[in-house]
């Protein structure tokens, strides 16, 4: 664990929306990741999470639960297992979240081609991951926050990864923010981590423009209209801080 730092009180002036929806407050952050290996036909790789403030993580939790009691649905949740008889109770995760103004998701889309022109991605396939995934988390750390990162991914792969990851969100957020602790968590385990998989799963479906699964294509259809995007893969603007998705450009 990593000691906090001691601040004055910050001066609402000093706040910025484009940092997220909270201020002031302990955060806590469940992130995935899709498409990032493998899958070499699609183009784009997928990185996001749901954040949501630290206090109100156990009303959130039950909430979700209650849903997933109602419509059956057990084992982990997941986008891969999403099916037509699953759909209702997957939608209704969805509207929960929508729905629920202390939850948000952001996520960015990267595009693989140009990672793989990159000579300095290519040299270190790890740190390049790395960088994205700070982007997508710097890009909402500020306003005086304190952030606890859970990460679904295998620590045997990327065993560095999460202090490569704490040491490039550091230098990023001097000064507006603070990483209380970054850890890897198993996603069976933890039910925002799937939330958030299923999400991004439907951002990355759409990215890549895939038809296959028509259960699929109406989720992402759902999730669209309840979150008010005319599409889930187009860039949002820094101040949208419901469904948040970065393009970054270059």
């Amino acid at each position: 664990m990593f000691a906090l730092m001691s601040i004055n009180p910050p001066d609402s002036n000093s706040l910025k929306s484009g940092y997220g929806p909270f201020n002031s407050t302990e955060v806590s952050v469940y992130c995935d990741e899709s498409r990032h290996e493998g899958q070499s036909g699609q183009r784009y790789m997928v990185i996001g999470g749901l954040w949501l403030e630290r206090s109100k993580r156990q009303a959130a939790i039950e909430g979700l639960r209650a849903i997933q009691r109602e419509h059956g649905i057990t084992g982990e949740l997941k986008w891969n297992k999403l099916s037509r008889r699953s759909l209702p109770g997957y939608i209704a995760l969805a509207a929960f979240v929508a729905n629920d103004p202390g939850i948000s998701f952001r996520c960015v889309l990267v595009d693989k081609q140009k990672m793989d022109s990159d000579p300095a991605v290519r040299s270190d396939r790890q740190l390049g991951f790395w960088a994205f995934y700070a982007h997508c988390l710097k890009g909402w750390m500020g306003n005086f926050n304190t952030y606890f990162v859970s990460l679904d991914f295998k620590p045997s792969k990327y065993p560095l990864g999460p202090l490569r990851l704490k040491k490039l969100l550091d230098q990023e957020c001097v000064g507006r923010a603070w990483i209380r602790s970054i850890e890897s968590v198993d996603s069976e385990e933890n039910l925002f981590c799937q939330v958030a998989d299923t999400l991004i799963g439907a951002v990355g479906y759409e990215a890549n423009q895939l038809k296959g699964s028509p259960t699929k294509l109406e989720f992402c259809r759902h999730v669209s209209a309840m979150f008010g995007c005319p599409t889930l893969s187009a860039h949002s603007s820094s101040d949208q801080s419901k469904f948040n998705v970065d393009r970054p450009q270059g």
